[in-house]
């Protein structure tokens, strides 16, 4: 591949920016964050994980978006197009790979602040880890606690002894 593949710098990470090849997933993940998230922004959504599956010679890339109010099939199709050239010119994985574009969905565990404020006022099954459940609207969180209310009042959680947090659906 010639060395004049960088474009000007339109704030996408180019080929030239790249030090070396990822060797294992955590690191081809982070890689991928980093290199994805400026298209997804591009397209008016934010970039909320990417999962790898599969063998290292045959893996599934799946890019999770999030846009309000929904993640349209228009935007994935966008998405998708534009980082499979990126992948094509910068190619970080190793192998074969299949790439999937999708919203995170209702059923999705709450582990980030990000997840948390997209969350903001909705209302929450959250699987403690001692076995108990909580089911309540999000009214708050920081680095130590989520605050639900409840039917029977304010809750206080400790996100330590949270095993599992998603929204409930509302119809």
């Amino acid at each position: 591949m010639p060395d004049d593949v960088s474009q000007p710098n339109d704030g996408v990470p180019q080929l030239d920016d790249r030090v070396s090849l990822p060797s294992d997933r955590v690191q081809l993940r982070s890689a991928l964050m980093t290199l994805i998230g400026p298209v997804v922004e591009d397209h008016g959504a934010e970039l909320v994980d990417v999962e790898l599956r599969g063998s290292s010679n045959n893996q599934t890339v799946r890019i999770l978006v999030h846009r309000e109010p929904g993640v349209m099939l228009h935007d994935c199709e966008g998405i998708s197009r534009e980082v499979a050239d990126l992948l094509d010119i910068d190619d970080p994985i190793p192998g074969r790979y299949r790439l999937e574009v999708t919203s995170p969905g209702l059923d999705r565990p709450l582990t980030t602040d990000r997840d948390l404020a997209r969350a903001s006022s909705r209302r929450l099954k959250v699987a403690l880890s001692s076995g108990g459940t909580w089911f309540g609207r999000l009214s708050g969180w920081d680095v130590e606690n989520i605050t639900l209310e409840t039917d029977t009042g304010t809750e206080v959680i400790p996100r330590d002894e949270i095993a599992k947090a998603t929204v409930e659906v509302e119809l």
